[in-house]
Formats: C-alpha cells, structure tokens, sequence
C-alpha cells in the first residue's frame, strides 16, 4: 500500500480519544498528563508541555477515576475503576515518563476513586465500593514510603493498608479537576496551533473529486477539500452528531443517521446537498432506528428501541424510501428482535437477517416480500458487496473473512485474523478490513491472499471507507481522518 498521505483534521493530541475527563501537570510544567474515555476503554496520554509530542500512551479496559503528578519526582499516579455495580474492582498505576518504568497494583474489591500526594513521601488514596448497584461506601488509606521510583511488582498490596472509613455522601475534598479541554486549547494557542476537541469520526466517505465527507461529535456532517481544508459543516441536533454515512450513486446527496439527544426516542435521517451542505430533507422517527440501503439510493429503517419495559410496539417496524424520502412500504416483525438490517455496503439489495436461524433475506421495498437467500454458520458481522473477476459475492467477518457467492451464499474461501473486524469496505478487487487491534489489513477480493497489514498510529481507528479513486480512509475516534 503507498505511504500515507497527510491527515485531515490534523490537530495536536490525537492520541486521545473519546469523552477528555482529566488533565494535570507535573510540579515543573514540564509533562501534562490527560485521561480519556471511550466505549468501556480509557486512555491516559502523557505529553511534553514544550513540543506537544507524546511520550507515553497508556490504554486500559477500566476508566481512568483519577490522577496526580508526585510534587517533585517524575512520577505519574493514576487510579482505575472497572465501574460495575455488583463486582467492584480498581487499580493503581505508579508511571515515571522519564525511564518509562510502570508498575500496576490491583484491588479486586475497590475502585482507586481518588490519588493525591500530601507529600513527597505520603500517596493518599480513596477508595470506593458498591455492593448492590445502590449501596456504596468510601474509604482512604496512605501509602508511605521513602522511595518511590523503580518499584517491583510486589511493592504494594493495596488490601494491607488500613483504612479510613469514609462518609459516602459527603464531597471529596481536594477533588478539583483541571478542565482538560481548556488546557489543551491553551498549550495548543501558545504552541501556534489550535484543538477544538471535536472528537471521534463516526463514519467516513471519499467523492469521486477528492472531497470528503464525515461525521463527529456535535456534527451532522462536513466536507473537506481534497487539500484538507475545512469546506462546510452542519451542525448536529444532539452532542452525538451523525453515525453513518450514505452517498447517492451521484454524488449530489448523502442520506445521514443521526441519533437525537435521547437516542431512545429520536433519530433523524437528513439528506445533505454535498456541494454546500444544505439540509434539503430532514425525516424525523420518534423512536432509535438503524439505517439500510443499496445501491440505487433505496433505504429504510428498523425500529431498534427496547420496549420491554411495558410500552407497545409500533405497528410497523421497519419502513422503506425511495432515494428522495418518498414513503415506499412498511411491513411489521412481530418478534421485533429477530429480523435484523445487515451492516454491509456497496449492495444492490436491501438485506437483512433473521438471528435464530441465520438466514440472510433481500426485502422488497414496495411488497416487503421476503427472498431468503441463504443460511450462514454464524452471524455475518460487517459486510460488503463486491462484483468482481470471480462474480458477485458478498465479503464478510468478525472474527475470520469470508468470501461467499451472491446470492447464492456458498463459502468461496475462508482467512482468519488476529483480531476482530470492525470495519471493512472494498474497491478494485481489494477487501481492507479495519481490525480491533488497530490494523488495517487488505485482502485479494478473488482468492483471500493476504497482500498488506498496515499497522496503524494509535488514534483509534473507528471508521473506514475506500473512495472511488482507491484511497482508503480511516476515521478515528481522537477526530483525524487518516489516508491510504
């Protein structure tokens, strides 16, 4: 694959991703520290105050409660909560940014709520618990100590010391956070550059004349220039901004899903005028919905919000349109749970599948007739629909790619991965698949050969879309837009 080009929203930080929750400084100004948090996973990115370059990026599958630089040693103290209400458990991570040196001491029935040093030998750490999802307590203990780089693994045993109970209700005292996106905003200004903080590309799309499209935090949607300039961007009517991406075989349009404030009672499904971003169409369902289409510009929706709280279901679910919002059909699933849209692009059929059984069906839009296709092993995972040398096929995986006929649904060839897939798209005889451990991985559409695994910058990749001159781009979760 070639070398990169330059990224699109290229802001300092990028490491970063998801909800900023906490930023402090080391006792010389020298290192900020900042936590982040995303989907059950934190961050903590360390940078130099000098440059803006990162030093160390720490990435954890609890959240990041609370951290303190050490008063005059180059010592990071952060602590983690696994956040369940029945099952409690935290964390202590001791870092030092100089040597890189990090030692990790767990709690197996305490959240690390709060660390803060009294003194350059005294760590004081507050405690938190929650038996039932309502009843929690808090308590402290100090941690004294002569010396506190280079510690061993062993060095600590957070259930040894003794503990101070502690008024669950009452405030913490010294628990005053720095606001991290002021912070960064100012190192950023004097650094000459400039965050806004946007966040994440929720979905991703490349125009034939380089132009692209995306989604963000508070964004329905905005195009960049093909020389990565900002050219528009609509605002979102809700802080989630729009989740996919649908582009008119023309290119004059794109259908976006935009979930509204409470994504249990709204979802909005505007048509964008791409040349400027006039919103010309803006359909409004009272109620979460997911988002199909093929190719001809056709879509429709499903009804996806739980009900099971007592409250009735609508009398039809799943409602299809023409490319212009033209009402086409309806027709109603009364195990609302069973017929499921299929997350594949690039197809000339509305497809969706039944769970129990597998099957993969093709809805008509005007009659809701039902063609069932085939029956797969497994879920499909992410989908996309290729018509290649070797014919038409759909390409799919979660865990493992797969090549099958279309329709037909024989497994042409099979190519597990090292991780799981969570995005996939294709073009010119080439399947990418954006994988969980942060790799983009390209695939021969006809045969399955492996011919490029490109690790990628630790941005978070969340998005991907290949445009019609074969660039792949990579939408992250810290708000670049990453091409290929």
């Amino acid at each position: 694959m070639a070398e990169p080009k330059t990224p699109f929203h290229e802001e300092p930080f990028p490491e970063l991703c998801g909800y900023l929750c906490e930023a402090v400084v080391s006792g010389d100004g020298r290192l900020i520290a900042v936590g982040s948090v995303l989907s059950g996973l934190s961050r903590v990115a360390v940078y130099r105050t000098a440059d803006l370059s990162c030093a160390h990026v720490l990435t954890f599958a609890m959240e990041t409660e609370t951290m303190a630089f050490h008063p005059t040693l180059p010592l990071l103290a952060i602590g983690f909560d696994n956040g369940d209400a029945y099952q409690r458990a935290g964390r202590l991570v001791l870092l030092e940014p100089e040597s890189g040196h990090r030692v990790d001491f767990a709690d197996a029935e305490w959240g690390v709520e709060m660390v803060r040093w009294t003194d350059a030998r005294t760590l004081e750490l507050t405690f938190f618990a929650m038996y039932d999802g309502e009843t929690f307590d808090r308590s402290r203990a100090t941690v004294v100590r002569e010396e506190w780089l280079g510690l061993a693994p062993d060095a600590l045993d957070l259930s040894a010391y003794d503990r101070r109970s502690l008024d669950p209700y009452a405030p913490l005292p010294g628990f005053d956070l720095d606001p991290a996106l002021p912070l960064l905003q100012a190192l950023a200004e004097r650094a000459g550059l400039s965050y806004d903080g946007r966040g994440g590309v929720r979905a991703v799309a490349g125009l034939s004349d380089g132009r692209v499209l995306a989604t963000r935090k508070h964004t329905l949607l905005e195009c960049w220039s093909p020389d990565g300039s900002l050219l528009w961007s609509v605002p979102a009517p809700s802080a989630v901004g729009g989740t996919r991406i649908e582009v008119a075989a023309d290119e004059r349009t794109v259908r976006v899903a935009v979930p509204g404030p409470d994504s249990r009672t709204r979802t909005e499904f505007p048509l964008v005028d791409t040349s400027d971003g006039t919103v010309l169409d803006r359909p409004s369902m009272p109620f979460s919905a997911t988002l199909a289409a093929r190719t001809d510009g056709v879509w429709a929706i499903r009804d996806t919000y739980d009900r099971s709280f007592g409250t009735e279901d609508p009398a039809l679910n799943t409602r299809f349109f023409a490319a212009d919002g033209t009402p086409l059909g309806t027709t109603h699933e009364p195990d609302r749970y069973e017929l499921v849209p299929l997350d594949v692009r690039r197809c000339p059929e509305l497809l969706f599948t039944r769970r129990r059984r597998h099957e993969v069906i093709a809805l008509d839009p005007r009659s809701a007739a039902e063609t069932t296709l085939f029956t797969a092993d497994a879920p499909l995972g992410k989908a996309v629909y290729v018509s290649d040398a070797a014919g038409p096929a759909l390409l799919h995986g979660e865990r493992e790619l797969v090549r099958r006929t279309f329709p037909a649904g024989e497994v042409v060839w099979r190519r597990p991965l090292d991780a799981a897939v969570t995005a996939l798209d294709a073009h010119d005889g080439v399947l990418h698949a954006l994988c969980a451990d942060d790799s983009l991985v390209s695939i021969g559409t006809a045969d399955g050969t492996v011919l490029d695994r490109r690790p990628l910058p630790a941005y978070g990749p969340c998005s991907l879309h290949v445009a019609p001159d074969g660039t792949v781009l990579v939408g992250t979760s810290a708000g670049r837009i990453l091409r290929y």
